[in-house]
């Protein structure tokens, strides 16, 4: 029988915390704005400590030039979305708190992608795969034989096992690999089991598109922005989620992330001449009882 003193020395024999686990407790039981709160403070106190990165905003296009209204909308377009929606609509199950990608994110983001037509697009956060199957249907109406476009989404577990207990977390229940073969969009798609940081790091020049489509701290959200704009051809296009000016809520009952304002002010402060566009409010009709809101933001250069 283990003695309590033996389990305080001995670290064979001391339990392990999921800090998972404790996590999710903490935000339980204390109230939402006392949990943002701290959180807040222990990420501000962590991207502080990190250490400088060098940014180069020349790939990003400039701000002036984009006009949100000419990029999501055009001849065709709202067809091509009701299309799309009703294929992955027979085969894809949406799932509030699962960190997927919203409806109206997933809109705005088919839109963008089918308007600018990247050749090489890169999305971090797969999760259950809503916004992959969304950009992939909007590459496929340029797809052609000789030279098709790519997309390459990462992921820290593999999304395509729906026996692993991340999966499970997000309640997967068909590989989004199946989901895509089931839209003939399967051949344009690679996945990466990789940290983010890790997989940009080192890359330049190589992609026309990158959504951040996951939800790091402070300081991680720091390095991958930095990595991305490496990563971007010149003129690409950077998106990232869950960007919430002024840590202001979209929804009367939606959680607030700031940990990406946190990391653009950071870079602002070092002389980057960076700027965030938030869509915001999206330029077509919200459906009854629904919204037209997204915390999606395009970042360039002033």
């Amino acid at each position: 029988m283990t003695t309590l003193k033996e389990a305080t020395v001995n670290p064979a024999v001391t339990p392990r915390v999921d800090m998972r686990i404790l996590k999710r407790l903490v935000r339980n039981i204390l109230p939402a704005r006392v949990h943002g709160a701290l959180r807040r403070v222990v990420h501000t106190r962590r991207l502080d400590r990190a250490p400088v990165m060098a940014v180069d905003v020349a790939p990003l296009p400039r701000a002036a030039e984009i006009s949100f209204p000419d990029m999501l909308c055009g001849d065709g377009m709202a067809d091509g979305w009701e299309k799309a929606k009703t294929s992955i609509d027979e085969i894809f199950e949406y799932v509030p708190w699962t960190h997927a990608t919203d409806p109206e994110s997933c809109r705005a983001i088919y839109h963008l992608i089918r308007r600018l037509q990247p050749r090489s697009v890169l999305e971090i956060g797969t999760n259950r795969g809503a916004s992959t199957l969304y950009a992939a249907m909007a590459m496929r109406e340029y797809r052609n034989a000789g030279h098709p476009p790519r997309l390459v989404t990462v992921d820290l577990f593999d999304v395509n096992n729906p026996a692993t207990a991340e999966a499970k977390r997000y309640r997967i229940s068909t590989p989004p690999r199946e989901m895509l073969a089931r839209l003939d969009c399967a051949d344009m798609v690679e996945f990466s089991i990789a940290r983010s940081t890790d997989y940009l790091n080192g890359r330049e020049a190589e992609f026309d598109f990158i959504l951040l489509d996951h939800a790091p701290a402070a300081d991680v959200a720091y390095r991958d922005i930095v990595l991305a704009i490496r990563a971007l051809r010149p003129g690409g296009q950077l998106l990232i989620h869950s960007y919430f000016p002024g840590r202001k809520p979209l929804g009367t009952a939606e959680r607030v992330n700031s940990d990406s304002c946190l990391a653009v002010r950071r870079l602002r402060r070092q002389g980057a001449r960076l700027a965030a566009l938030p869509l915001g409010t999206l330029p077509w009709p919200a459906k009854p009882g629904g919204s037209n809101l997204t915390s999606l933001a395009l970042l360039a250069k002033e």
